[in-house]
């Protein structure tokens, strides 16, 4: 036997999309310290965008030579991730050692240092 109460019962479920101004953006430009480090063979960097902005960022060797760029392009707000492989620009492997990666991001620029251990 069935409830006649259940039979009355219904359920509305409303599915919505998030407008941008539900989504949660960096209040400060950040960049975070590189993981693992010291690393091999890849590194993974973060940083934060709270406006759009054209993004640099760049590794250089203990000489302060560059080495790689991993970013180069304006980019919206958010937060970012990026990889390195430890190669050069021509996608050489680079020597083990301490290595800068700078981010520059409109008038925001940050320094901080990895290891590649091989």
């Amino acid at each position: 036997m069935t409830n006649p109460a259940f039979n009355t019962l219904k359920l509305f479920v409303t599915a919505t999309g998030l407008a941008t101004d539900d989504i949660l953006l960096p209040e400060e430009f950040a960049l975070r310290q590189n993981y693992p480090n010291p690393f091999n063979p890849v590194t993974t960097i973060q940083y934060n965008l709270p406006d759009d902005a054209h993004v640099s960022m760049v590794v250089y060797d203990i000489m302060g030579r560059q080495v790689r760029t991993l970013v180069n392009d304006v980019q919206s707000a958010g937060y970012r991730t990026v990889k390195w492989n430890a190669t050069n620009e021509m996608g050489q492997p680079v020597s083990a050692g301490m290595y800068f990666y700078v981010l520059k991001a409109d008038d925001f620029t940050q320094i901080r240092k990895m290891v590649l251990l091989k």
